[in-house]
């Protein structure tokens, strides 16, 4: 948004910064570098996400045991899973959303200078990123919760009742 601005303090300020470059090919390098760590940490997270709910999920086995003898059917425990883990992916989201906002403006102020950040612009990236942020989020968590839920739910009763964790 500060690059896309015609002031030249502004300007100045970024190039000086190296954030903003004339050069084409220094541009493109870094767009480059931002898709590749973007895809990176997307991949991070969805391992992460994938081994905290494998792990929640095993430590449930006794309850998901406790579900199918009461005649819960499989697709019955994966949706109750899969709502547990989008109302989480939501919450997580939100939270995570606001504090990496919060320092990125402090990043932001800190490297360039506060003037520059001026209300408007602020809330106009934290209107069009945080829902952005929170849809992205809350599928990673979705697609990492499918693997292990559906695993789950397909054990026999007896299996999961005589699991010990």
């Amino acid at each position: 948004e500060l690059a896309r601005q015609d002031d030249v303090h502004t300007q100045a300020v970024l190039e000086r910064a190296g954030v903003v470059s004339h050069d084409a090919v220094v541009m493109q390098r870094q767009r480059d570098q931002m898709i590749w760590l973007m895809v990176l940490s997307g991949f991070l997270c969805l391992v992460g996400i994938t081994n905290t709910i494998l792990m929640s999920v095993t430590e449930r086995y006794r309850e998901i045991g406790t579900l199918k003898c009461l005649g819960a059917l499989d697709s019955f425990v994966v949706r109750l899973f899969l709502v547990e883990n989008v109302l989480i992916g939501v919450l997580a989201s939100v939270i995570g959303a606001l504090v990496g906002y919060a320092l990125a403006l402090l990043q932001v102020g800190a490297v360039l200078e506060f003037g520059l950040l001026d209300a408007t612009l602020a809330f106009r990236v934290l209107y069009t990123g945080l829902p952005v942020s929170v849809g992205i989020g809350t599928l990673l968590t979705t697609a990492a919760a499918v693997y292990p839920v559906t695993v789950a739910a397909r054990m026999k009763p007896v299996e999961a009742m005589r699991v010990e964790v």
